[in-house]
């Protein structure tokens, strides 16, 4: 087994703690560390613990695969609506609760 690309997944979790607007101070403060221990794991400096990448995930409301996905390497699915519905589901599962009501409501239109 090769070792987890920290530098991507520390680049992911500063985008999704851009987007919805949190600061670092913010997310130390929630897992009770410094601020620098957040921009050294983001810079991929510090590789968090899993427990960390789970708080993390549970602060910036999404999932632990939303930040280690690209680890994955296995096949890719033939199938191509199989593959579609896929990225339609780690698109949607990183949305908030608002986002989320609006497209089950324009869904519910289709």
């Amino acid at each position: 087994m090769t070792d987890l690309d920290f530098k991507t997944i520390g680049l992911k979790i500063k985008e999704r703690r851009r987007t919805l607007g949190l600061t670092q101070e913010y997310v130390a403060n929630c897992l009770d560390v410094n601020p620098s221990h957040i921009s050294n794991i983001e810079c991929g400096r510090a590789n968090p613990s899993l427990t960390a990448l789970v708080t993390i995930a549970n602060i910036l409301t999404c999932s632990v695969d939303y930040f280690i996905d690209s680890e994955y390497h296995f096949p890719e699915e033939t199938d191509t609506e199989k593959s579609l519905d896929s990225k339609i589901m780690e698109r949607i599962l990183c949305l908030d609760i608002n986002t989320k009501t609006k497209l089950l409501q324009i869904l519910d239109i289709i």
